[in-house]
């Protein structure tokens, strides 16, 4: 599936999900069998699309190496939107539901601009991501309403992420002839990041409705928001990549202090509950 594809199953994943809980109340005589008798396992898997809201990287704390950006310097964008997949195990206690879930992302695509003082007014960056969520959650059911059974939820954890392919270009400087000087070919001057593998504390709040499919299946729709922690890069080697005047190419590897920036992400959900 290609990139255009991707986008345009995940901008209509939002109105799948509103036509599927429309149509599914329309039976109230399914609905009344939801269960609600005590202690019932249940094991679930879903899919979301998640909107991440736009992230800043900074410099995180002093490891003793060089700053990447410095005073009042960042990288500031978007992740685009994705796809993520859930699988989980619960117990409910009568309106109560505990639930352990495990949430894998597909790969983000992060689009930004670095603003490097004596770079231009152009300097595009770009990385990618994934994510894993290791998370305990609870869940509160609050009974009936014209068939469907709202409810609201939280839940604590770990997120582990994977941040690659990240690097800054700089194809217009304030002087083209200076240190940012592009290749005897065109060839544009870049940082490239190394990439990182990190993990932080995470937490979410979510509500939503569940629709009884009949039997012991239950669709469950929702809206969550997630509070992933913070991503970066790991004190590491950059690869700094110049041509000199005589447009020779430079490769300079310079170790620099961690950069840091909160992941904070929007979802909406479609999650196949079963009761064994």
């Amino acid at each position: 599936m290609t990139d255009i594809d991707n986008r345009r199953c995940i901008a209509a994943l939002p109105g799948l999900l509103l036509a599927l809980g429309c149509l599914s109340a329309a039976s109230p005589s399914v609905a009344a069998q939801a269960p609600t008798g005590p202690g019932r396992i249940s094991v679930a898997v879903g899919v979301a699309a998640v909107f991440p809201a736009d992230v800043r990287f900074v410099d995180a704390e002093d490891a003793g190496e060089a700053a990447l950006y410095g005073d009042d310097h960042f990288d500031t964008g978007t992740l685009g939107a994705g796809l993520e997949y859930g699988f989980a195990a619960g117990y409910r206690f009568g309106a109560f539901r505990a639930q352990a879930e495990l949430r894998v992302t597909g790969q983000f695509a992060y689009e930004g601009q670095s603003n490097y003082a004596p770079a231009g007014p152009v300097q595009p960056t770009e990385a990618r991501m994934k994510a894993r969520r290791l998370l305990l959650s609870g869940f509160y059911g609050f009974g009936a309403l014209g068939g469907l059974h709202p409810w609201v939820g939280a839940g604590l954890g770990a997120n582990r992420y994977h941040l690659t392919h990240y690097i800054q270009r700089f194809p217009n400087p304030d002087d083209p002839s200076g240190n940012l000087r592009s290749g005897p070919g065109g060839e544009v001057p870049y940082t490239s990041l190394p990439p990182t593998t990190g993990h932080g504390f995470a937490w979410m709040l979510t509500a939503g409705m569940t629709v009884p499919l009949g039997g012991d299946a239950l669709l469950d729709f929702g809206y969550r928001y997630t509070d992933a922690g913070s991503i970066g890069t790991a004190t590491g080697d950059i690869e700094v990549v110049r041509y000199n005047e005589d447009g020779i190419r430079r490769l300079l590897r310079i170790t620099i202090n961690p950069t840091i920036a909160d992941l904070r992400m929007h979802s909406v959900s479609a999650t196949l509950r079963w009761l064994p």
